[in-house]
């Protein structure tokens, strides 16, 4: 596996760990406002953030089966993927263009929920790996389960924002770790 792209990843998950806090942030903030000029920026921004994504776990799935030889988690990381791909279409979607489909929460909701399952379910399969990913496996798949049990709660959703940022700050880690090693 190329040391650029692990490297990049890296970069990039240090990136989505700051953009997941703005964007928490402005939505937040943007919760009932109808001007367009913030619906476009969040919009935007959601857009990124989804690009990212894609990058970072296409990365991941690729480092854990080339040098892992573990493919346990490729059809949960495709499935993560794909549910992001249409979260982030409808929810940019609907800041941009009012009275679509993409208005529609129930949705969003369904979407949310199944990608969360989804992640929990990566977080388990990912501990049956036989290497320990430089010390952050158990970390990083513990966090990344927490930041969605936080999320769900509702309650705890700004814990569980900043739990899926540690998460990303340690994928990074691994990744730029995995950069400089065989």
């Amino acid at each position: 596996m190329q040391t650029d792209r692990l490297t990049l990843a890296g970069i990039l998950c240090l990136a989505r760990a700051a953009l997941t806090l703005l964007l928490a942030s402005l939505v937040s903030r943007l919760a009932g406002q109808t001007s367009f000029g913030p619906k476009l920026i969040t919009a935007l921004l959601t857009v990124i953030a989804f690009l990212i994504f894609v990058y970072i776990f296409s990365t991941l799935k690729q480092l854990l089966n080339e040098r892992y030889d573990f493919h346990k988690t490729d059809l949960t990381i495709i499935g993560l993927i794909a549910v992001s791909s249409l979260a982030a279409l409808l929810t940019a979607g609907s800041l941009v263009i009012s009275g679509t489909l993409a208005t529609d929460t129930t949705l969003l909701t369904f979407m949310s929920i199944g990608f969360g399952v989804l992640l929990v379910a990566f977080s388990i399969q990912l501990l049956r790996l036989q290497d320990n990913l430089f010390g952050f496996l158990k970390p990083y798949a513990f966090l990344s389960a927490a930041a969605v049990a936080g999320i769900a709660s509702i309650k705890f959703a700004g814990v569980g924002v900043i739990f899926g940022a540690v998460a990303d700050v340690l994928l990074a880690i691994i990744f730029i770790k995995a950069s400089g090693s065989r």
